[in-house]
This record gives structure tokens, sequence and C-alpha cells, in this order.
């Protein structure tokens, strides 16, 4: 995780977060935030990236953190705790496809590499837009594809990407991902892992995907 965080990043967090961080970028370095902001943290995981928002937006802000997995709530609420946030951060359990959040809540959604695990993307998104106030804004990272892949990976159900936009919309943080760190992510399973080395040739191994940062704001 050090390529996407600083050294003064990771020493914000514990280290049951970092060791947990599945993530593809840094979305709260993009996110700009301000103390007193509302954050949700979609596919919050272990934390790593709540616990960095919750430093940003202070006790007069809160962090909500989304996570499926019953299990990594409660691994980000203790994470929160040894890192002095609980006060100000909270972690539920949900669908980012039915996020439990009432309409206009939050000023500020990041996302770390989650939003390709939807097989509802549209929908997704459309819960994003709706629990963001209006000029609410987002800060996701993701994997892209560049260029064409070979048919029986682009039409495999688990190598689907996402694509999203509201207006003002930003892309950057163009960084290379190589199969061998795609392979540490939750979007690439083992059989797209093994179809990517065996029908990609040797020279694009090292550029399969592109991890991305995608800002946007509500209208």
């Amino acid at each position: 995780i050090s390529k996407f965080y600083s050294e003064e990043e990771l020493a914000e967090v514990p280290d049951g977060a970092r060791d947990w961080a599945l993530g593809v970028g840094n979305p709260v370095r993009f996110a700009f935030l301000q103390p007193g902001e509302v954050v949700l943290d979609v596919g919050s995981g272990a934390g790593i990236d709540s616990i960095l928002a919750a430093r940003r937006v202070g006790p007069t802000g809160k962090v909500i953190g989304l996570d499926i997995v019953e299990a990594m709530g409660d691994r980000a609420r203790a994470n929160a705790i040894e890192a002095g946030v609980e006060g100000w951060t909270e972690f539920l359990q949900g669908e980012m496809e039915q996020i439990p959040l009432p309409d206009s809540s939050v000023d500020v959604v990041i996302s770390n590499g989650v939003l390709n695990l939807s097989g509802r993307k549209s929908r997704a998104l459309a819960e994003i837009y709706r629990v963001l106030v209006p000029g609410g804004r987002i800060s996701l990272t993701d994997l892209t594809v560049d260029g064409e892949l070979p048919p029986e990976i682009a039409n495999d159900q688990s190598a689907w990407a996402g694509r999203a936009g509201f207006v003002d919309v930003w892309l950057g943080g163009h960084r290379p991902t190589s199969i061998d760190e795609a392979s540490q992510y939750p979007l690439f399973t083992e059989s797209v892992i093994a179809l990517m080395r065996s029908a990609l040739p040797p020279e694009q191994h090292d550029h399969v995907a592109t991890s991305v940062i995608v800002k946007a704001r509500k209208g």
C-alpha cells in the first residue's frame, strides 16, 4: 500500500487498518476534505480511508463507513477506537446499491476500488448521488483498462468495469497496474488472472489496468 499512501499517512492509522488495506488508490488525498464535513466511505473495509478522512474532518465532522461484510465493520470500529477517532466515526453494514442513509445527508463520498465489484453499478451510482447534498462531491478510485481486451476476458462478468459521471468530472492519478498487482484485488478473480496470463502477450503483463481517481460534483 506504500505506492498509494505516504509514510505520513500510514503513520496516522493503526496496523490493523494498514494490514487489511485492499484499495487501488488514495481517494482521501484527492477529496480535499474540510473540518466539519460529513463523509461516506463506500466499501470501507478495515477503515484505512475512513480513519484518514476522520482526521481531516475532525470532531466537528463525521465519517460513515459502509461495508457489506459485518466483520469488516467490527474490524474498522476497533481500528477507529485505536486511532482515537471513534467519537466522529460510524460503521454501517449495507449494500452500496441500497445505502442506509437519508437523501442529501453527506457532503462527500469516497470509495476505493469498490464500485467495480458491483453488478449493478448504475444503481450504486444513483444511490451515491441520492445521499449527497446538492453540490456535494465524490472522490473515487478504481481500475480501468486501456484499449481492448481479448473477448474471453472482456466478456467475463467479474472483469467488467463501470463508468460514472455527475458534473465537473475530473479523471486523473493514472498509475499502471500489472497482472501480479491485479491479483491482489478482489475485482480480479483467480479465473480472470489466469485468463490474463494466457490471453495477453507478455509485453502487456506489466500494464493490464490503470488505477485512476474520479472526482465529480452533484449538480
